[in-house]
């Protein structure tokens, strides 16, 4: 199969809350651009989860994938991720199975640990459950899908999943452990917005050496930001935004891991903030739809990942998503999809 008929373009919705915005705007947003890609022909839409954030309104992936299933009419729904060490890993696999079956297979899991944040000691386990109680966690979860529910006694897991051995599982992959992980267990890999296309080509590789040729998943998905805009100083603008955030490490999004080492003052932080701009700007779609075309066809072909999770809603400026998710679904991923099918690449 090509790129360009395995390639999937999803819509990834935050839930951010920009300035003014009460709890009902944004989630009123979020249920809004779902259902406008699902009109649109979008292939999946995927929603995050955090907690004790004012800045997101997300705290249940699951309640909401739920709800949108319920809204949409065909459009795949996947959570990026359920915070999987923070649930149980039983209850997770039975609410999946329970969405796989009444969406008639429309779900997909993406799983991952998330940051380790006040979450992880109010909610469960701590600091040392972020670090050591994801394997644990994932091994009972795609073990309770075949049946072999951990108990005292054999357990059925009711419901059975639709999909036969349950749902795609996705694993959220930011480091050596959990390429690993997803690898030995045969799953695909989740990459973020911190990760070049080179280097998430060299993960996929180090996936394939972790899982051996009978294993190895090609269904890998990546994150990318994916904004039209009106002109090259507005993408900049944008982008200047989020290197600030980096290096300020506010990390307000949790989508991009704040830059290493100390931090630099005065004349200094500003020339890392238009360098750390000029990387964003050469690896992100952010510009107008050409330049949006290219960028994503260049994220697929040097990647190898054929499924893509464009963050849509402008930080600070959410209002616009509405027409950026129009204009990508009419435009632009049609454009990548002839781009790939034609074997052409751009840098």
């Amino acid at each position: 199969m090509s790129a360009a008929d395995s390639v999937r373009f999803g819509v990834l919705l935050g839930s951010h809350r920009d300035a003014g915005q009460s709890d009902t705007d944004v989630l009123q947003r979020s249920v809004a651009l779902a259902k406008q890609a699902d009109a649109l022909g979008v292939d999946d839409v995927w929603i995050t989860e955090h907690h004790f954030l004012d800045s997101v309104v997300a705290p249940s992936s699951m309640a909401l994938a739920a709800y949108l299933l319920g809204a949409t009419e065909r459009i795949t729904v996947g959570t990026a991720v359920t915070l999987l060490p923070l649930h149980s890993p039983v209850h997770t696999a039975e609410q999946a199975a329970l969405l796989d079956q009444v969406s008639g297979g429309r779900f997909v899991l993406g799983v991952g640990r998330g940051q380790p944040l006040v979450e992880y000691e109010v909610i469960g386990g701590g600091v040392e459950h972020w670090r050591s109680g994801m394997p644990a966690a994932l091994d009972q979860t795609l073990a309770s899908f075949l049946g072999k529910v951990p108990g005292p006694e054999p357990l059925p897991l009711v419901p059975q999943p639709a999909t036969p051995g349950g749902p795609p599982v996705y694993v959220a992959a930011n480091s050596e452990d959990s390429v690993r992980l997803a690898a030995e267990r045969g799953l695909p890999m989740l990459l973020y917005f911190d990760k070049d296309p080179g280097t998430k080509a060299l993960m996929i590789e180090e996936y394939r050496r972790f899982a051996g040729d009978t294993k190895a998943s090609g269904d890998h998905a990546f994150a990318l930001y994916t904004y039209l805009t009106e002109s090259a100083d507005e993408a900049r603008e944008l982008m200047r935004e989020r290197a600030r955030a980096m290096l300020k490490g506010i990390n307000r999004d949790r989508v991009l891991i704040p830059v290493p080492g100390n931090r630099p003052g005065g004349t200094e932080i500003e020339e890392r903030v238009e360098e750390i701009t000029d990387q964003l700007l050469a690896m992100h779609a952010v510009g107008d739809a050409e330049t949006c075309v290219d960028r994503l066809v260049h994220n697929i072909s040097v990647s190898g990942c054929h499924r893509v999770l464009c963050q849509v809603e402008p930080f600070g400026r959410t209002p616009a998503a509405a027409g950026v998710l129009d204009r990508l679904a009419r435009e632009v991923f049609p454009a990548v999809r002839a781009r790939l099918a034609g074997g052409s690449d751009a840098g």
